[in-house]
């Protein structure tokens, strides 16, 4: 299995021994073409198109693979000899397993997510927390999202982070690649990187936070995940067999921090008994 992947997500992928390589994809013309002939190396046989971008539809034409596989009505599908047609309804994670399915691999049960934290940032991160005075567990609180209105409000963060400080003794910390708007009585970490913020995420005892990426970083390690959802297809994104409880509301000031603490309370006494995933 060959993976390729922007730069500053490759750490999502690191030491992860299911794959033989990770091609990193720049976004300038050189570093594509560099990573094509990289590509080509392998002499793939066959190549999946998981998303309609423009350079991984040229990438996968290009690479020389006799099956070139995509999701029906997939953006620049001429890239592709092969169209899977796939429920939109479905968990992103079982939608990707369906266009293996399509390519005639048996089903199977699909298992968590993983992830594989560099032991050596875990510990840079250790001491940045002790240098901040965390000293014992902590919650991450992912307060930041792609769009404002996937945003839920900074002082309703700082009453569940005093909430969970109070009634559970989780400190409230939170991280970002440039500067973060704080969250009243949280620590904060700034210019982290990916890399960073998975270590940062795996030393985590809880995790809450807006819908995004720091949430499926989570779910890939099995923490105790709230999510604040507003106008996002929850089915198709909720965080993948991890305990996770969620509340939607639009707009998201409209989810009060009474719901909120609610929801975790439950979530901690489900996550303390094994228990998945329930809205």
């Amino acid at each position: 299995l060959v993976v390729l992947v922007e730069p500053r997500f490759a750490p999502v992928l690191a030491g992860n021994p299911d794959l033989a390589q990770v091609i990193e994809v720049p976004r300038h013309a050189p570093g594509r073409l560099a990573a094509l002939a990289a590509l080509r190396r392998e002499q793939p046989q066959v190549v999946l198109g998981l998303h309609g971008g423009t350079a991984a539809a040229w990438l996968a034409w290009g690479c020389g693979a006799p099956v070139r596989a995509c999701f029906a009505g997939l953006r620049h599908g001429w890239a592709y000899n092969r169209a899977v047609a796939v429920d939109r309804g479905l968990h992103t994670v079982a939608r990707n397993a369906r266009l293996l399915e399509g390519l005639g691999m048996p089903a199977a049960p699909l298992g968590p997510l993983r992830l594989f934290p560099s032991a050596s940032v875990r510990t840079l991160i250790r001491r940045r927390l002790l240098a901040q005075g965390v000293r014992g567990p902590f919650a991450y609180l992912s307060t930041e999202a792609r769009e404002p209105e996937l945003r839920w409000p900074l002082e309703h963060f700082a009453a569940l982070a005093a909430w969970l400080q109070r009634e559970h003794g989780l400190r409230a910390v939170q991280a970002s690649a440039g500067a973060v708007q704080p969250v009243k009585g949280a620590v904060v970490l700034d210019g982290t990187t990916v890399e960073e913020l998975i270590a940062l995420e795996a030393e985590a005892a809880f995790v809450a936070g807006n819908d995004g990426g720091p949430i499926h970083i989570a779910a890939a390690l099995g923490k105790p995940v709230f999510v604040a959802y507003s106008t996002t297809d929850i089915p198709v994104w909720t965080p993948w067999q991890t305990p996770a409880r969620w509340l939607q509301a639009h707009p998201l000031s409209e989810l009060s921090p009474e719901a909120a603490r609610q929801a975790c309370a439950e979530l901690l006494e489900a996550a303390a008994a094994g228990v998945t995933a329930q809205p």
